[in-house]
Formats: C-alpha cells, structure tokens, sequence
C-alpha cells in the first residue's frame, strides 16, 4: 500500500496470466516492476461465422475431446516416468547387490565377519513403553 500525501491509498498489482482456450487459468505470475505487456495478436480465423457458432455452441464436447487427449498424453509421460525410475532404481540395487556380494566374500579376509558378530553380542536394547492420554470429548451436565 502506498500514501501519495492525498491521503489516497492503492495497491499495486501487476503480473500476467496464461489461460487455456477452455478458461483454466495455466499459470499465474506476479512481477514488480512490470510496466509492458505484449502478445502477438490473434491470425484470422480459418473458420466462417457458421462452424465459429457450431463450436461455441457445444463447447462442452470439444472441451471434453480435448481432456481426454490430455489425460492421454498425461498417462503417457506417467508411464514413461515410471519405467525411467524403474529402470534407474533396479540399476542401483544391482549396484547395491554387487556390493554386498563383494562384502560377504571379503568379510572374512577383513575381519568384517568377526566384528559384526561381536557388535550383535554386545547390543544392549532397552524397551521403552510411553502411553498419552489425551480427552476426545468433555461434557457438562448440570445436575440438580
């Protein structure tokens, strides 16, 4: 908020918005010193006046159509997601599995073998219970 001295206050919003043909708004930012915005204007349409009129007409139906092969292209980039990590997770447990094997045939040259039976013997575990109570519900009755 601003005081010019007239004692007049304002607030200054400025920013732009990205809207889909359907009205979903896409992306909303805000900037502070945004003095100019320009958008290359629209190119004739190749419709005439009567298909224009058809499709505002049953703009539910076009909107539809075109959901749905968002949804599509949505799954397809899910799925190709997926197999990506997939692949990259089953790579590093590979990894992970030839480490092991590595360890388990050098534990004993290491001494790993002895040391990690030893560290098992000596585990003091400690059993530690804790309860909360906590009231869910109180009411008052007057009672004569």
């Amino acid at each position: 908020m601003r005081d010019e001295g007239s004692g007049f206050k304002y607030q200054m919003e400025a920013g732009y918005a990205i809207w889909t043909f359907q009205g979903r708004q896409l992306h909303k930012q805000q900037k502070e010193k945004l003095y100019v915005v320009q958008w290359r204007p629209h190119p004739p349409s190749m419709l005439n006046a009567k298909d224009q009129a058809d499709i505002r007409k049953n703009i539910k139906k076009f909107s539809k159509k075109y959901d749905a092969l968002d949804d599509q292209e949505k799954d397809t980039a899910r799925t190709t997601f997926k197999a990506d990590r997939d692949r990259r997770t089953n790579a590093f447990l590979d990894i992970l599995d030839r480490i092991n094997e590595n360890n388990e045939r050098n534990a004993e040259e290491n001494g790993w073998e002895a040391a990690i039976c030893e560290w098992r013997e000596n585990q003091v575990w400690e059993k530690v219970e804790t309860s909360i109570e906590e009231d869910l519900d109180a009411q008052e009755e007057l009672i004569q």
